[in-house]
Formats: structure tokens, C-alpha cells, sequence
């Protein structure tokens, strides 16, 4: 990708799963080349030679100072960096390994304060990670830069993925003039803020039950001097919209995939009785990316809408043959399709 300078780091940080790490970036007269797997929309991208880089041989020859072959065969050398914290995830085998990989990482990253290993998935009403600190600073708590805009959270204590940085920024550059957005499982408002900065919303409700994810979500708002744009609501999303906001948005934004289809109620009737759009993250089989449209569907029916057409994209692979995808789902009312 052909990328003027001072847009590049926001670039590179909302298009990190499709950057190959296998070659270096390179500037040159005021722009900046990005070497992608895909070629990703709304992009230029031309053909140039970069240079091979060194720090993704390096991590390997690092590991291999102690690790077997069959060892490096299970090592999994992708991590999430959010703010100076690296989150990696190791096999079971391997955890007695893990000081040392999170030495050589911060020898790589030397503006890494913790490096953390996931130690058990994603569990219990806020769905948070275990996390076990295995270098540095116990305390995790950090600054994340996004789109130009700064959050802070601790990734032990909150939801949080930078994986989903380029579907925040997309689905801002989608929003229109004045209107109003529900965010669903705001977090630590990573969606709400991107939208605040990048688009012209009137409004943006972020709705989160998690009360640390939603008191880190008050305070990046205020650090990002967005009090007129985002409105912070403490609260389970089953109770908030039939009591606070039945047809109050233009747009509704779902960013949990696990069981977000029992959410599928609440999100159509946030909309407004013109109609809208939601966009919709779930898992679904490789195979089969539509499979909860029938759901989807009978539920739009339901409430008196009516699909005028849904889009979709694959967000990531989750697991074997089964996928995070995303479905922008445009409705109008059933009288407006008859």
C-alpha cells in the first residue's frame, strides 16, 4: 500500500492482520510503503520491492537458542501489542518456556513495560482473559493509540481486541451525517471513540455491563474530549434498550460474536421504525458465513422490517473451518419494502 506519511501509523494500525511482516516498511519522499497479503479496499497499492525484514528471523533465531524443532513447531509467533503490553498465546507445553520468550520479546520490542501470557480463554459475564504476567510490570494497566484517538485499559480486567481496529474504522467512514449510533458491548469505548473522531454521528450511545470496562470508557471519552458526541451507559443492553432507547438509532453496532444472536431483539428494536443498519458479528462455519440469516430474517420480521440487502466480510479465522464474520444488515420498514 502507497500510504501519504502522515496517515501511515494510523494504517498500520487498523490494517495490522494484513500487513506481511516478512518485509520491512519503507518511507520515501513523503510516502509510506506497507507490504500487505491482500490487497485491502480503499487503498492504493502498487507494485515495489521492499527489504526482507530482519526482526521476524530474528524472533525465530531467538527462540531457536532454546527451544527444539518440535518445540518451534508449536510456538506461535504472532502476539497482540496494545499500548507497551504484549499479549501472546502459548500451548500448554510450552509454559514453562514462557519467561524466556517473553525476554527475547521485549529484547525485540524494547519499548514493551509487560509481556503477558493468555492462561485461560475468554470466560464469565464480562469475558475477560486470564492473563499471567511473565516479564516486566505486574500491573497492566496501559495507554492503546487507535485512528488518533488514546484509550487506556487494563487487558486482564477488560474485553479487548486491537484485531478489530480496521472494522472500527470502516464502519466509521460508513456513517452519515447526524446520525444517531447504538454500540452494543461498548467496552472500553474503542468503537464509539473511532466513530466520534472519524465520522459525522450526532450521537453515539455506547452501552457496557461490565463496570470497569465502563468506568475506563467515561474517563478515554473525557481524554479525548468527546463528551458531546458519546453518552456512556452503565447497563445490560436486554435492559437498557426497551427502558432507555426503542427506535432511537439510524445504526447498531454489535461487536461481541459470542451469542450476540441473543441480542438480535434489542438490536432491532433500537432501530429506528424507518429502518437502518447493523452490523452483526458472529462465528459461522466456513462453509456456510450466511448461517444466521434465516435467524436474522424471521427476527427483522418480527419487529416489522423487512432486509432491503445484507453485505458481509470475513473478519478473521477463529478456530478449523470456522470464521469471525461480519454482516452489515440494511433494513427498511415492512410498509416502505410493500
Amino acid at each position: 500500500m502507497k500510504i501519504p506519511k502522515k496517515n501511515a501509523e494510523d494504517a498500520i494500525r487498523s490494517l495490522s492482520p494484513l500487513i506481511n511482516k516478512e518485509f520491512r516498511i519503507l518511507q520515501k519522499n513523503g510516502w509510506v510503503y506497507i507490504p500487505v497479503k491482500t490487497p485491502p479496499e480503499g487503498y492504493e497499492v502498487v507494485d515495489v520491492e521492499l527489504p526482507a525484514r530482519r526482526r521476524a528471523t530474528n524472533l525465530k533465531e531467538e527462540l531457536r537458542s532454546f527451544l527444539t524443532e518440535d518445540e518451534m513447531k508449536e510456538v506461535v509467533t504472532s502476539f497482540d501489542i496494545v499500548g507497551d503490553v504484549i499479549i501472546i498465546r502459548l500451548p500448554p507445553s510450552l509454559m514453562d518456556k514462557a519467561e524466556k520468550i517473553g525476554e527475547v520479546l521485549h529484547r525485540i520490542h524494547p519499548h514493551v513495560r509487560s509481556v503477558a501470557v493468555e492462561v485461560g480463554p475468554f470466560g464469565g459475564t464480562y469475558r475477560v482473559p486470564e492473563l499471567k504476567v511473565v516479564w516486566g510490570d505486574e500491573n497492566l494497566e496501559t495507554i492503546y493509540r487507535e485512528h488518533g484517538v488514546r484509550m487506556k485499559l487494563d487487558p486482564s480486567k477488560v474485553y479487548f481486541s486491537v484485531r478489530h481496529s480496521y472494522e472500527r474504522i470502516r464502519i466509521a467512514r460508513m456513517i452519515g451525517k447526524d446520525e444517531i449510533v447504538g454500540v452494543f458491548f461498548a467496552g472500553v469505548g474503542p468503537y464509539p471513540l473511532v466513530f466520534a473522531k472519524h465520522s459525522p454521528a450526532r450521537w453515539v450511545y455506547a452501552i457496557e455491563l461490565n463496570p470497569v470496562a465502563w468506568k475506563y470508557m467515561v474517563e478515554n471519552v473525557e481524554m479525548n474530549r468527546m463528551e458531546r458526541k458519546i453518552i456512556p451507559i452503565r447497563g445490560d443492553v436486554k435492559d437498557v434498550v426497551p427502558r432507555m432507547f426503542p427506535g432511537f438509532a439510524h445504526r447498531v453496532v454489535m461487536p461481541l460474536p459470542k451469542d450476540s444472536h441473543h441480542f438480535l431483539d434489542e438490536a432491532f428494536m433500537a432501530l429506528r421504525r424507518e429502518g437502518g443498519i447493523i452490523h452483526y458479528y458472529t462465528f459461522a462455519p466456513s462453509s456456510n458465513p450466511l448461517e444466521k440469516l434465516p435467524l436474522i430474517e424471521r427476527k427483522a420480521e418480527e419487529w416489522g422490517f423487512a432486509i432491503k440487502r445484507i453485505e458481509w466480510r470475513r473478519v478473521a479465522d477463529y478456530a478449523p473451518r470456522v470464521w469471525k464474520v461480519v454482516l452489515d444488515i440494511y433494513t427498511v420498514s415492512n410498509s416502505s419494502a410493500e
